[in-house]
């Protein structure tokens, strides 16, 4: 029997196990109606606090329940745990580094989630040991086949940890723990195993049947370094690095993934990646093969049938596809629907473009009998898909593609819609956040207005009923949004779904006093966009992003909005948003187009307040060739969710942002996660062409050191002096990013030569931006900024600046600017924007 070994990592957490597959089951219940308030807008995120009913329930039968020791058919990776009649196989958990084992995901039904894990460790003499055993939902831990503890919080996303002793014998002890959770959405069942100190003599053992251990090592090593040779692939070939570690014979890795909407439906993209004796590069064909957008792949391979996996991901756009924007907005509509229709995701919105563009009828069908499929098993997100099935019920009904059939079932699943947490229900849809509680809203409304004197089965109303209730809620809605604007502020994810919802009210409503709501939305939607985007490219401060659209900026749909009003941007497979303001007959207002683009050697500065309580205070400099714009004082010190404080853009793939990672797992799902979002948020500043940021991280947060995203194969020059890193921009632009302790650039792993680490839980950072219009050469702007005095201790600093004077900051306190406060509150959602001389 051979056994892979391991030291503790970090000397501290136990993370090398057998797992098992998760085991899912559907949870149903008795639909409830919720019934008390909620405001949408409470809280950091514009979400109240909820708990589902059916969770409640399912958590109250968990904790009285009682789990027996679990049963394997072996304990081995060849072996399997038994759930009654059924086995999931074991896998050999491969943490790349990562001190939790984690089942992070995301389920649109409610359902049950559980695992098991398995270890041996083996210790030099007998002890009794602490050891905090954190969990994110529940679990139940056993030493050597006895229960030590059952640890059942079971609150959503949270770890809660137990301090436990662990009472070792000499030699092998096995550890059994068995984890679960109720999913729903976005959910994070994992667990951590921490000695409270240090055990460099304990080791981790995994029964391996008899393959060859050092072989296993060393693929695990060189898929641990897997990527893709450029984050963001444009022409040519997709090219993947991964140092094969065999000089006589080939590293074969499958890839098979997708966009996040093409992977929900099964849609996914497979291929073979062979990399020759001793090379490191594997030539995967033609990026045109590839589908559009940013790619989330599972990565396998195999040693003597020992399977070991990792992640992948990039963005894949190729140039050579789009088509050039025509002289009208009208026009360049036209382009959206073909262009969606030949390359958009396996969607409504694809069905919707093929009705207006042409295209395949078994495609158009199968499509949006997936989109009926999903939308009745009330799925998470069903409200942002139900906007096309009311579209084509009012106003494409006579297509020959929209059979009998087909208008039976989208009118069958609109009657039998829950429109609002109030109805009955058992699904794990989310009502809260600005955006769904718009979406719902607008499909209720025009959903009763298609069917005024039918019964909506779920609620058993009629559709005036409907109207008339839904009339109520978006009056509330728009008086609330007209007032602060977006919780979300700057959202990349969520401006389209808001595009969606204010489109399709505009578009479909016979409401007047709704359509003349609906427009007044668009105008902000499209002040936003003309503001804070630079070339089409929209990546600013946030109120909430997410990986594929920090990671996607050409193809998010924003910058298709952009292309669709002013020609700049780019198409995409992206459609939410997109196809109702195709279908309206929306124009953006004319003089928003002096803020698209900055003249040079000017500068634009935005200020604005957003959300619940004015809790964003937006700041931006807009030149020709930067943006630099942050959240001012933004929940100083707090855990964060997945807002972005501090942003830099010069252009789609030439961005710059810090966070503190919120997780290990580098492709974990949580929220915060490794790169959208902070564990611990900074203290950022702002004063036009300088920010700061201020991190004083948790002390209790298990990531003890913050990273800075640079991705310098994409910029046009780099240079790092000791603890400031500089950046050329292929437009001209310049950045200069200070880290108080020196940053490393990483050299392995999948974000290799585009992160930078910065070891400490204090840590200052200062942006100063440039051009080569305003501070001239590279080397000129280099040296100004190098000559710059700059005071630094541990939360505090001072920076005096030829241009913008003497600036002064701390964790305890905003910044000053030669002793006067810079003034951030009080602006309304649209803000105050200044022309300026660039500085």
């Amino acid at each position: 029997m051979s056994y892979l070994i391991y030291s503790l990592e970090n000397n501290k957490y136990i993370n090398r196990f057998l797992v098992s597959q998760v085991h899912e089951e559907a949870i149903h219940g008795d639909p409830v109606a919720i019934e008390k308030e909620a405001n949408v807008w409470e809280g950091s995120v514009g979400a109240a606090s909820h708990l589902n009913p059916i969770r409640e329930n399912f958590i109250k039968e968990r904790r009285l329940s009682s789990d027996a020791l679990p049963s394997f058919t072996q304990k081995d990776a060849d072996g399997s745990i038994l759930w009654g009649h059924s086995e999931s196989p074991l896998i050999v958990n491969f943490p790349y580094s990562n001190p939790f084992i984690t089942n992070t995901g995301f389920w649109s039904t409610s359902t049950w989630i559980k695992s098991v894990a398995y270890t041996i460790l083996e210790v030099p003499s007998d002890c009794h040991i602490e050891c905090d055993f954190a969990v994110s939902g529940g679990a139940s831990l056993w030493l050597n086949d006895k229960l030590i503890i059952k640890h059942e919080p079971y609150i959503r996303n949270k770890f809660e940890t137990a301090t436990i002793v662990l009472p070792l014998v000499a030699g092998e002890n096995t550890l059994i723990v068995r984890w679960d959770d109720f999913a729903e959405r976005d959910t994070e069942a994992s667990f951590s195993l921490c000695f409270k100190e240090e055990q460099p003599d304990f080791k981790q053992k995994i029964s391996v049947g008899n393959r060859d251990i050092e072989a296993i090592k060393a693929v695990e090593k060189a898929l641990g370094d897997l990527s893709c040779e450029s984050g963001h692939v444009n022409r040519g070939d997709v090219k993947l690095y991964c140092p094969n570690p065999f000089d006589d014979s080939e590293l074969k890795i499958y890839i098979e993934g997708a966009t996040e909407e093409n992977a929900m439906v099964g849609d996914l993209c497979q291929k073979e990646a062979v990399f020759a004796p001793g090379s490191s590069v594997a030539n995967l064909g033609a990026c045109e093969d590839f589908p559009y957008g940013y790619l989330q792949f599972d990565a396998k391979t195999e040693v003597q049938g020992l399977a070991i996996s990792y992640h992948l991901a990039f963005e894949n756009f190729p140039h050579s596809l789009l088509p050039t924007p025509s002289a009208t907005i009208e026009e360049r509509k036209k382009q959206a629907y073909e262009f969606l229709a030949q390359y958009g995701e396996r969607n409504g919105n694809r069905a919707i473009a093929i009705l207006y563009a042409g295209g395949d009828q078994k495609e158009f069908e199968d499509l949006i009998k997936r989109q009926i499929t999903f939308i009745n098993n009330r799925s998470d997100c069903s409200d942002f898909y139900m906007p096309y099935l009311h579209h084509i019920m009012k106003s494409l009904s006579d297509h020959p593609f929209v059979t009998k059939e087909i208008k039976e079932e989208i009118k069958a699943c609109i009657l039998g819609f829950r429109y609002w947490y109030d109805e009955p229900g058992d699904d794990a849809m989310w009502f809260y956040s600005e955006n769904h509680a718009l979406m719902f809203h607008i499909s209720q409304l025009i959903c009763g207005e298609l069917y005024p004197n039918e019964i909506f089965t779920n609620s058993g109303m009629t559709g005036i009923e409907m109207q008339k209730k839904a009339l109520a809620l978006l009056d509330e809605w728009f008086e609330v949004f007209f007032s602060i604007g977006f919780t979300e502020w700057n959202s990349p994810p969520y401006l389209p779904i808001d595009s969606l919802g204010f489109a399709s009210l505009y578009a479909q409503t016979d409401n007047e006093r709704m359509r003349e709501n609906a427009k007044k939305g668009l105008d902000y939607l499209s002040w936003i966009l003309a503001v804070y985007s630079l070339e089409g490219a929209f990546s600013t401060t946030s109120g909430r992003t997410y990986h594929k659209e920090l990671f996607g900026n050409q193809s998010n749909c924003p910058s298709f909005i952009n292309w669709i009003d002013w020609g700049i941007g780019n198409p995409s497979h992206a459609g939410k948003g997109v196809t109702a303001l195709c279908y309206s007959d929306y124009i953006p207002p004319k003089e928003y187009e002096e803020f698209v683009r900055v003249p040079k050697g000017k500068a634009l500065l935005a200020q604005s307040t957003h959300g619940y309580k004015g809790h964003a205070d937006v700041y931006t400099w807009k030149t020709a060739n930067y943006i630099l714009s942050s959240a001012n004082d933004f929940r100083v010190g707090e855990r964060g969710f997945q807002e972005d404080p501090i942003h830099m853009l010069f252009s789609a793939n030439e961005h710059i942002w810090v966070s503190h990672p919120g997780e290990h797992s580098i492709f974990g799902h949580a929220r915060p996660s490794y790169w959208a979002g902070n564990g611990t948020l900074p203290r950022v500043n702002q004063y036009q062409s300088f920010a700061s940021a201020i991190y004083n991280i948790d002390p209790e947060h298990s990531v003890s050191y913050t990273h800075i995203y640079i991705p310098i194969k994409e910029l046009a020059s780099y240079q790092q002096k000791d603890n400031w890193i500089f950046v050329e921009a292929k437009n001209g632009g310049y950045g200069a990013i200070y880290a108080s302790q020196i940053p490393e650039l990483q050299t392995y792993g999948p974000y290799k030569d585009r992160e930078f680490i910065v070891q400490g839980r204090k840590t200052i950072y200062l942006f100063r931006g440039g051009s080569q219009a305003c501070h001239g050469s590279f080397e000129e702007f280099i040296s100004l900024i190098l000559s710059t005095p700059l005071t630094c201790n541990e939360l505090s600093f001072e920076y005096v600046d030829s241009t913008l004077g003497n600036i002064k900051g701390s964790w305890n306190q905003s910044i000053t600017v030669n002793g006067k406060e810079v003034e951030y509150k009080g602006f309304d959602p649209k803000g105050l924007n200044t022309w300026c001389e660039e500085v």
